[in-house]
């Protein structure tokens, strides 16, 4: 084939009989292909096919017609055509057999043509290759008006001559045809045409920056059937020898900024074009080309043409252009440091050098993004991305080996986390934890730029650590701790205040308890330094606003989560008030115990900072910590509390004996004892059940000496009967002297003492004396179906916090009741009904605390009693009984004996149960 380069311009008059053409010969193929060249439809099909050539050849003007493919795409004369099967299979024809493109001249004959179509189509086993029929039949000694070309990369050597043709050609059809500038322009494979034209017009050697003969950048050439097209894709513009036809020089950086700074002002030239046409100088820009180092115009070419390789529709505009540049920045910057010539730190200062070359393209690819941004199109942003594209091309072991030394600073925070996901993908979770600790150590680095980009680093991959680093973020945060304490400038101070904050709260989120440990230890050591930064920093770090989650977990767990404990150890005011309120939530006996032990491993500053709540808090969060300080420290509470109840409400009163309750600490019955004269007396009756249910033997006295008037002598009569109940719940032997009196003195008419005092007494005696009860209780006048409905002792086996103290009836039929409170009057019914309280229902407006008066028809005179309601549901409300008269009281007994009370022979079971 003859090496000669064609350059050919369509026309519009061209194209329509030349696209004629090529669909003729795709069919001629086919049919020689299928019945041979002698055959009906082979020769008309030939026929017809020879005639559309003529016509197009004579169209062009005498100038030939140029056959093209590219990739799956068919070109004529540069022009793509429809992207039909039939297009892209002859496209791959010609792609198979490494041709470029085939050129008609007008001197082309029939049987020159007919040889052509055979080279084609001969597909006998004994016959060569196709590329070698092609050199047979259109070698480079062959005369002939087709010629099969090939762009390809050459060491240039004496056949620079046909650089000098092609540039006479490019020269002539630009001068030609001045309105066609822009298409020029705007190939990337003319491009390449126009830079081999600017070599020839100046008498370019050829020869690289380096000197020697065939060591420079070759030329685009139209010849090579039987050797591959020299590619660029993958040939850097350092490449070494083997990197495509003819291998390049390295370059130097200035060599590079040279060729940077020139594809930003093409840029420039090109978008002022379409404003102002005239102003794009082709000689001028033969000029500048030729001006470029010849390693610099030989890296270009091979730019282009991988460009126009892998797309073959591609356009040279602005955002080609920068891509371009990017592509030659990466891969020179990569080329080096592959070479050991600079350090990665090193890398990112010269690629910031190139980046500065590149604004100007930027900037105009930022007016035409604007413009889509406008138009609601999504842009890609091309803030990073020199570094995003030197760190994709940079190899495996390159990225590892940086990672792990004191330079990870020098990698942004996207590529890390990129790596990071490739090794954990792959199963290297050690590789990648050592990664993240070695990145977070660099905010030690002596640099302050160092330390600068680390932080910021570290803020943004703060998930990424407590995915794949959770047993490295304990020695991350310390790190982190460790130059906080140390850190001068203001500026980075903040810096890594931000890193250390996001750290600490991806370990709360987490539960990596080690690593919390970690953070509030280096709190502690950053207080005694700088105590005004380490208290603006304890609440952002989220440890104190996640204790009650910490806690609640701890109790559903199986185990205790390994480093919890030491966590609310270090949080002590935190933790001991959390673990208060949750323990007055806690409805069993095993989970109450759960959270006293886990206060008690604390240590002793929960308790301290509880009495101090309990000292000099408001009554309403004094109250929430009695429960939990009276199983820590129940002298303590002993100490502060008679004080607090003086100067506190009713309220107030009421909340510390239902905590005193729940905590179920064995001291709690001394406790209410001693407060029985300053607690409110509609909170009594509660407080001496409680103490009954504690059975500590102590209180007896005080129990009664209340039951015989002595203590709290106006108090009323319902006292006293709380006061007995509670002495025989706790099995008071010395009281059973009193409480015979109480069941057998009798007066002129009657009993001494009313019958629910009598009634109280010989239940209470049913524990202590039994014998003594039965032998006296037919002669007592006390009806044994009504003494039946005895107080509960508390069943130790039962995994409750506070024990029923009355049997609960679910009455046959709901009895009415009338509601009344500060709000107003209800009517409301009760379905369950006890001596403690009930459950109303209805439609009630009532809140919990409300204090009301409840009265239940019941004959001529109704029960009228006080309480307060305990919970509120929908349409529901549980109230419990603090006072009501002693007749009342036994009224209602009756009534819910007859209702569905025990059966008597509930007597025989000590527990009344």
């Amino acid at each position: 084939m003859t090496p000669a380069k064609e350059l050919i311009v369509p026309s519009e008059s061209t194209i329509p009989s030349a696209r004629a053409f090529v669909r003729s010969l795709n069919v001629l193929f086919k049919y020689t292909r299928l019945y041979g060249l002698d055959h009906a439809r082979s020769t008309a099909q030939l026929d017809l096919t020879w005639h559309e050539l003529c016509e197009a050849v004579t169209a062009t003007g005498g100038d030939g017609l140029l056959l093209g493919a590219s990739g799956s795409q068919l070109l004529l004369d540069g022009v793509p055509l429809e992207s039909t099967p039939a297009e892209r299979s002859f496209a791959q024809l010609l792609n198979g057999a490494s041709v470029a493109s085939i050129c008609f001249h007008r001197n082309v004959e029939r049987n020159e043509f007919v040889t052509l179509v055979k080279a084609f189509t001969e597909s006998s086993p004994k016959t060569s290759t196709l590329s070698d029929r092609l050199e047979q039949y259109f070698g480079k000694h062959s005369v002939s008006g087709i010629r099969v070309n090939e762009i390809r990369f050459v060491a240039e050597d004496a056949g620079f001559s046909e650089a000098r043709v092609a540039a006479q050609l490019t020269a002539k059809t630009l001068s030609a045809d001045a309105d066609r500038i822009e298409d020029w322009f705007r190939s990337p494979e003319k491009m390449i045409q126009l830079i081999a034209a600017a070599e020839g017009a100046h008498g370019g050697s050829g020869k690289g920056s380096g000197g020697g003969g065939g060591s420079g950048a070759g030329q685009a050439t139209g010849e090579g059937t039987g050797q591959s097209t020299g590619s660029a894709a993958g040939a850097g513009p350092g490449a070494g020898p083997g990197a495509g036809s003819g291998a390049l020089q390295p370059m130097s950086e200035a060599d590079m900024q040279s060729l940077l700074r020139l594809l930003a002002q093409f840029g420039e030239a090109t978008a002022a074009h379409a404003s102002h046409p005239h102003e794009l100088d082709a000689k001028a820009w033969q000029q500048k080309l030729a001006s470029l180092p010849q390693n610099a115009q030989g890296t270009l070419r091979q730019a282009l043409a991988s460009v126009a390789s892998q797309t073959p529709s591609a356009k040279v505009d602005e955002a080609m252009l920068l891509r371009l540049a990017e592509d030659l920045a990466i891969r020179f910057a990569l080329d080096r440091f592959q070479r050991g010539e600079v350090r990665v730190n090193a890398v990112r200062q010269m690629l910031d050098k190139m980046g500065h070359e590149l604004e100007t393209l930027r900037k105009l690819l930022k007016a035409r993004e604007d413009k889509m941004a406008a138009a609601g199109l999504s842009v890609e942003s091309h803030a990073d991305v020199l570094d995003r594209q030197f760190w994709a091309a940079v190899p495996e072991s390159g990225k590892r080996a940086v990672l792990t030394s004191g330079e990870a600073w020098c990698i942004p925070p996207r590529n890390v986390q990129q790596y990071i996901e490739e090794l954990m993908g792959r199963g290297e979770s050690e590789a990648a934890a050592d990664i993240l600790l070695k990145y977070a150590s660099c905010v030690r680095n002596k640099d302050a730029e160092a330390r600068r980009k680390a932080a910021i680093g570290l803020g943004q991959l703060a998930e990424l650590y407590s995915k794949a680093a959770s047993q490295r973020l304990q020695d991350a945060l310390l790190q982190i701790g460790q130059q906080l304490a140390a850190e001068k400038d203001a500026e980075l101070q903040t810096l890594l205040s931000a890193a250390f904050v996001r750290l600490s709260q991806e370990s709360a989120a987490r539960r990596y308890y080690r690593a919390m440990q970690q953070a509030l230890d280096s709190l502690a050591d950053l207080e005694e330094l700088r105590p005004t930064w380490a208290d603006s920093l304890r609440p952002r770090v989220g440890v104190g606003n996640r204790v009650a989650e910490f806690i609640e977990e701890a109790l559903t767990a199986e185990a205790m989560p390994e480093g919890l404990v030491g966590v609310l150890m270090r949080v002590p005011q935190a933790s001991a008030e959390h673990l208060a309120v949750r323990l007055a939530r806690s409805g069993r006996r095993s989970e109450r115990e759960c959270i006293v032990d886990l206060a008690k491993t604390v240590g002793s500053a929960c308790a301290r900072h509880l009495k101090e709540v309990l000292k000099s808090e408001p009554p309403a969060k004094a109250a929430t910590v009695v429960g939990l300080l009276s199983r820590l420290d129940p002298v303590g509470v002993a100490d502060v509390l008679p004080e607090r109840l003086r100067h506190g409400g009713r309220g107030f009163h009421d909340a510390i004996v239902r905590q005193l309750s729940i905590a179920g600490a064995p001291e709690r019955g001394q406790l209410l004892s001693a407060m029985m004269e300053k607690l409110d007396p509609v909170v009594l009756p509660q407080a001496l059940d409680e103490i009954g249910m504690c059975g500590d033997p102590a209180t007896a006295s005080k129990l009664l000496r209340l039951a015989e008037g002595e203590t709290l002598p106006e108090g009323a009569e319902y006292l006293r009967v709380k006061a007995i109940e509670a002495l025989g719940r706790m099995r008071a032997a010395a009281a059973v002297g009193h409480l015979r009196q109480f069941v057998e003195s009798r007066k002129a008419f009657g009993w001494v003492h009313p019958e629910e005092i009598r009634l109280a007494a010989a239940q209470a005696l049913m524990k202590l004396d039994r014998e003594w009860i039965e032998e006296f209780l037919p002669k007592s006048g006390l009806d044994t179906k009504v003494m039946a409905l005895a107080p509960l002792d508390p069943i130790p086996e039962r995994d409750v916090v506070r024990h029923r103290r009355y049997r609960r009836i679910r009455l046959q039929r709901s009895v009415p009741a009338i509601v009344t409170s500060s709000r107003g009057k209800y009517s409301s019914v009760i379905s369950v009904l006890s001596l403690e309280g009930g459950l109303l229902s209805g439609d009630i407006q009532l809140a919990v605390g409300t204090e009301a008066t409840l009265k239940i028809p019941a004959g001529l005179r109704s029960i009228n009693m006080q309480a307060v309601v305990r919970f509120v549901r929908s349409h529901q409300a549980g109230f419990e009984t603090v006072s009501m008269g002693l007749e009342d009281r036994a009224k209602l007994r009756r009534l819910l004996v007859s209702l569905g009370g025990p059966d008597p022979a509930v007597l025989r079971s000590p527990t009344g149960e």
